[in-house]
C-alpha cells in the first residue's frame, strides 16, 4: 500500500481525485478501502478519529482570519506532508493514513446530499469497523501515534465491544444511522444505537 507514494506523480492522482464527479470520486474512494490490508483501514480510524477535531480547530481558525479551511483544502496540504517525508517510514505512514482518513471525510462531506454515495461510505465504515479490533494488537507499541493520539480507544474491550463503538461513536451519524449499516450489526448481534451528537467533518 505505501509503495503508491514513492513517486510524486502517483500521489497526484490522489490529488487529482477532487475534480472527480462525485459518483466516481465515491467508486474510487471505495475501490481504495476494498484493496486495501486490513491493518490500514485500522490505522485510518485512528487518523479519522483525529482529523475530526484537527480539521475542526483549523476551520475555526481560519475563519477568525477570514479564510476557509475545507477538507478539499486540507488533502493537497497533506498530500504535500507526504512527500515531503519520503525516506521518512514513520512520517511516511503517518500521512498516509491522515490522507486517506482526509479522503473518506470528504466522502462524508459529499453524502451528505446524496444517498447513493452515502451507501457507499456505509459500506467502507463497516470494513473498517470489522478491522478495529486489530487495534489491540496494533496500537500499543506503535511508534507512529503520539500517546495523546491513542487515547480515543479503549484497548481493554472485548473485540466486537470495539466494533460496536466504532458503529455507535466514530462512525459518521450519516452511515450509522442507514438500513445497510443496522443489518450489519444485527447480523453479528452487536448493539446497535448510533450517536446523534457526533461532530462531523467541516465543510
Amino acid at each position: 500500500m505505501f509503495g503508491l507514494f514513492k513517486k510524486k506523480r502517483q500521489e497526484n492522482q490522489f490529488v487529482a481525485m477532487l475534480a472527480f464527479d462525485h459518483a466516481t470520486y465515491a467508486g474510487t474512494v471505495a475501490e481504495l478501502f476494498e484493496t486495501m490490508d486490513p491493518a490500514t483501514r485500522a490505522h485510518v480510524l485512528v487518523a479519522y478519529e483525529n482529523l475530526v477535531p484537527l480539521l475542526s480547530a483549523m476551520w475555526s481558525a481560519g475563519k477568525k482570519q477570514g479564510e476557509e479551511v475545507t477538507v478539499e483544502v486540507f488533502i493537497p496540504l497533506v498530500a504535500e506532508k507526504l512527500d515531503a517525508a519520503q525516506g521518512d517510514e514513520i512520517g511516511s505512514r503517518r500521512w498516509s493514513w491522515f490522507l486517506f482518513a482526509s479522503l473518506l471525510g470528504r466522502l462524508e462531506k459529499l453524502s451528505r446530499d446524496n444517498p447513493a454515495i452515502a451507501e457507499t461510505g456505509a459500506k467502507i465504515w463497516c470494513a473498517i469497523a470489522d478491522d478495529a479490533p486489530r487495534l489491540k494488537g496494533l496500537l500499543p507499541r506503535n511508534v507512529v501515534w503520539k500517546p495523546e493520539e491513542k487515547e480515543w480507544f479503549d484497548l481493554s474491550m472485548a473485540d466486537e465491544k470495539l466494533i460496536e463503538w466504532t458503529i455507535n461513536h466514530a462512525m459518521p451519524p450519516m452511515f450509522a444511522k442507514l438500513e445497510s449499516v443496522k443489518a450489519f450489526a444485527q447480523s453479528r448481534a452487536l448493539f446497535y444505537w448510533p450517536s446523534k451528537s457526533r461532530i462531523g467533518i467541516i465543510p
